[in-house]
């Protein structure tokens, strides 16, 4: 256990699927000339170490070692109790423990040669683990690498789409019993973690956003397995700008095509986010699942990126009044070359 259900389980995802996402990975260390990628990992950012091993990583931190050929080792500081459990839930068999980061990649490196060890997705490192990390490799050649593993996650394999489409409708179904009357915000927030939980959620985010003129929104975040959903809802409480809103998201929703820009999004909505207050300031976003975890908050919003065939993220229609009021409305969607699927029923 996490904070929720912590499955492995091949009739979701067969041990086929699982063995190349390494592959895939280890082919683009070869192409970069590097010897040795680590991927780091916390509680708050896991999901590549998750994506490629089903790894599950409490309060600790860890690296997962993965040499351009060969198995992949696990870098934990954590028990050994509780490596016997990620040995059992997850597809590593080499684990290495100790009390630091420079311990355990100086007991991984071969003191026989050197080479080049890649720090994967380095922007997103904390800046005192590279270095700790750095330090206990002298004659390798530490180089920065992009989100080799991110990469592969942006467009989810269809095993991967069926979980999300799990996950959408287990969504749905939370937010539209939570929302009816006769309830305190509390006793929502409540309701959906509950439900969440008890279907299997891994991690739920919950949260209540509220204006002076008595708008509040829903909004949770939730990962089922390895993936994430996301959907807001704003609650009917009679206010004539509210329903501006839900046009703008489904307006972006209807937007997301392959093909689209981000920024083509907030040009559908436009129209419809025309109607709010003067004094209210707007933002349509696309937060690819892959990017959930964090809200998005460690990827650069661009608009010129376009939309893949395949991809599954978030759309988020966000408004702020000048007096601290927030509303929010979202649905997760999959993107394909023609009507976008609401995996959390924007249509319903």
């Amino acid at each position: 256990m996490k904070r929720g259900l912590h499955v492995l389980d091949p009739a979701e995802i067969p041990d086929e699927e699982r063995r190349d996402r390494v592959a895939v990975l280890q082919r683009a260390l070869i192409e970069r000339g590097v010897d040795v990628g680590l991927v780091y990992g916390d509680v708050s950012r896991s999901d590549d170490i998750a994506y490629l091993t089903n790894l599950c990583i409490y309060w600790n931190e860890g690296v997962l070692a993965v040499p351009a050929k060969g198995p992949v080792t696990f870098l934990t500081k954590l028990s050994l109790r509780v490596q016997n459990w990620m040995r059992r839930s997850s597809t590593v068999t080499e684990f290495l423990g100790g009390k630091t980061f420079a311990e355990l990649v100086a007991k991984y490196l071969p003191e026989e040669k050197c080479g080049v060890l890649g720090l994967v997705d380095a922007g997103l490192w904390p800046a005192a683990v590279a270095d700790e990390i750095a330090a206990a490799a002298p004659g390798w050649e530490v180089r920065r690498l992009d989100g080799l593993v991110r990469a592969q996650r942006l467009v989810p394999s269809p095993a991967e789409v069926e979980l999300l489409r799990t996950a959408g409708r287990i969504l749905d179904a939370a937010l539209a019993a939570a929302t009816v009357g006769g309830s305190t915000v509390g006793g929502r927030i409540e309701a959906v973690e509950r439900s969440l939980r008890s279907e299997g959620f891994l991690d739920v985010y919950p949260a209540a956003l509220s204006t002076s003129d008595g708008v509040t929104s829903l909004v949770v975040t939730g990962q089922f397995r390895t993936n994430w959903v996301h959907a807001s809802r704003v609650l009917d409480d009679g206010v004539g700008w509210s329903s501006a809103l839900g046009e703008a998201l489904a307006r972006a929703s209807a937007a997301a095509r392959a093909g689209a820009t981000v920024g083509s999004l907030a040009d559908a909505a436009a129209p419809s986010l025309a109607q709010l207050p003067a004094d209210a300031t707007t933002e349509v976003r696309w937060v690819n699942q892959a990017d959930l975890s964090t809200g998005g908050e460690f990827r650069a919003d661009d608009p010129a990126v376009v939309l893949a065939d395949g991809e599954v993220g978030a759309v988020c229609v966000q408004v702020a009044f000048p007096d601290g009021g927030n509303a929010a409305v979202a649905e997760t969607v999959r993107v394909t070359t023609g009507e976008p699927e609401h995996l959390t029923g924007a249509d319903r």
